[in-house]
């Protein structure tokens, strides 16, 4: 039979092998997502990749070398290398934490629409937890994996006197509780990757006085002194207007304003959470409109603790957590695992290549030990 040269292309392309982790939207032509923009919409830049050096290319389905423990695969059709309890690698990290909500209380609220349009077109938890109360302890349990004994809101500031059981506690706080740690920035230094915390208000860098409604308790790396007392480490600390989604290191913690964090005014209600939708909005547009983002990001938006509504017998309320990424569920997506912020921060170390720090590493009973129900398998 004579082959016409459209016959012989379809005998081609039928010969040709399929890549690691392809599917039919990784043929070259198709239309690969890349994530949610501002509107919830799908994006349309194919490729992806990460810090490690992995080479990771939507359109082809190419992994190239996955760091030791991973493997190629894919999620939501682009190709990724993930870890072994399936997280996918990111190029870039952003995480904002918000102040005492309880995911009741969220769920209620009629003037939020931008969270709730998070909700419906990205993916949420309905059984996420905080740790501990209050404040700090839980900031400081999600970048080192343990609350480090801290059980106040205690000064990050010298001077300020020891903390002990009588100072530190849910009614006092007049004590400086700043020491050692081993964080995730000291990580990502090891890895050779960058990381800043952003905190709105803050003016100077690395700024441990509070001033205005910037809360020095909200940024846990000022409580870690191989930092504090460290300049050039202490200049990744800086004002919320240095933030910018495209330039961000690989990972960006970020810390709005007591007002803008929903903690104020107190005691709490509905321009509480007025006050938080309408400064997450924008902040959620910017972050998932940029370039590298849709390349390989991931984006975690959680409060630290509920806000009591629950009464006494309800201490340990679920409070809420969106995560958006290329390589998430969306669509309204919604884990009802058990999840917190040990999980989270297994989650973030997954997806940059780090080993997992304190109750991270380890299993706790009725506990994801990380996101993965967020991730698809192909």
């Amino acid at each position: 039979m004579k082959r016409t040269p459209a016959l012989f292309a379809l005998a081609l392309a039928l010969a040709l092998p399929v890549a690691c982790g392809d599917t039919v939207s990784d043929v070259p032509g198709s239309d690969v997502d890349a994530g949610l923009d501002s509107g919830g919409k799908v994006g349309s830049d194919g490729s992806t990749g990460n810090d490690s050096g992995t080479k990771t290319d939507g359109a082809t389905g190419e992994c190239g070398t996955c760091p030791s423990g991973y493997t190629c695969g894919s999620a939501n059709g682009k190709a990724v290398c993930r870890s072994g309890a399936g997280i996918p690698l990111f190029e870039h990290v952003y995480v904002v934490l918000m102040e005492n909500t309880s995911l009741d209380t969220l769920d209620k609220a009629t003037n939020t629409p931008n969270l709730k349009r998070m909700a419906s077109t990205g993916a949420s938890g309905k059984n996420y937890h905080g740790v501990t109360h209050p404040s700090l302890p839980n900031y400081i349990a999600l970048v080192t994996g343990d609350t480090q004994g801290i059980g106040c809101d205690c000064k990050a500031a010298p001077g300020q006197g020891t903390c002990s059981a009588v100072s530190c506690n849910r009614v006092l706080s007049n004590c400086t509780c700043a020491a050692p740690m081993t964080t995730i920035a000291d990580q990502l230094e090891t890895a050779k990757k960058g990381w800043k915390a952003y905190a709105e208000g803050m003016g100077a860098a690395c700024n441990v006085q509070n001033a205005g409604k910037y809360a020095v308790r909200h940024v846990p790396f000022l409580y870690d002194t191989k930092i504090q007392n460290d300049a050039t480490r202490c200049a990744n600390v800086v004002d919320l207007t240095a933030f910018d989604p495209e330039t961000a290191p690989a990972f960006s913690f970020i810390a709005p304003d007591l007002e803008h964090d929903m903690h104020d005014p107190f005691p709490g209600g509905a321009q509480n959470l007025a006050n938080g939708d309408g400064f997450i909005g924008p902040l959620v547009d910017r972050i998932v409109a940029s370039a590298a983002y849709k390349k390989s990001g991931l984006l975690v938006v959680v409060w630290d603790e509920d806000d009591a509504s629950g009464g006494i017998t309800g201490t340990d309320d679920p409070i809420p957590m969106f995560v958006m990424s290329p390589f998430a569920k969306s669509g309204g997506f919604a884990s009802s695992l058990k999840m917190d912020h040990y999980t989270l921060l297994a989650t973030l170390e997954d997806g940059l290549a780090l080993p997992r720090l304190g109750k991270a590493a380890t299993a706790r009973a009725g506990f994801e030990p990380t996101l993965a129900d967020f991730f698809p398998d192909k």
